[in-house]
């Protein structure tokens, strides 16, 4: 797994810690991507663009694509995680945000779709916009029309809307 190591003191973090906790400056990572900037940096939530819900494994493999590109993002737990059961869910299983700027929303959606396609390579191809029905766009299993989550291979499911 990649990491990220402070410039200051040169303490190691893993991938997603975006600032040193002691010296409180943005780490770099130790492969070569783009420096992450601060989360403070963006917006609250509400003012950005979901690109993708999925596992945090997802989540943070998207979030390493769209720093090597230089895509200011944020990473959040979706917040009907936060109610009910979920809580007792490890954090792993739980559904994660990938929010960016407006501005950077189409190409960070081109990447996602890069990504997507290196970890579902089979998945068939949907024209973007196009509902998928009741369908998995990953695996084609069927999956009810409210569900949040694909029964078979657990892709995030969104609401077209």
């Amino acid at each position: 797994m990649p990491t990220r190591v402070c410039p200051d003191c040169g303490e190691e973090y893993v991938s997603t810690v975006l600032a040193c906790p002691d010296c409180g400056v943005a780490l770099q990572a130790s492969d070569g991507l783009a420096p992450v900037r601060r989360p403070h940096e963006l917006p609250p939530v509400a003012q950005l663009v979901c690109v993708r819900t999925g596992s945090l494994s997802f989540a943070q493999g998207l979030s390493e694509r769209l720093s090597r590109a230089g895509i200011t993002h944020r990473l959040e737990l979706e917040p009907d995680s936060l109610e009910g059961e979920a809580n007792a869910r490890r954090p792993d299983s739980m559904p994660y945000g990938v929010y960016v700027r407006e501005h950077d929303a189409g190409r960070a959606r081109e990447i996602d779709a890069i990504h997507m396609r290196s970890q579902f390579p089979d998945m068939p191809d949907v024209p973007q916009g196009a509902s998928v029905g009741d369908a998995c766009p990953a695996c084609g299993a069927t999956a009810a029309p409210d569900a949040t989550e694909c029964p078979d291979c657990g892709l995030a499911l969104l609401d077209p809307a």
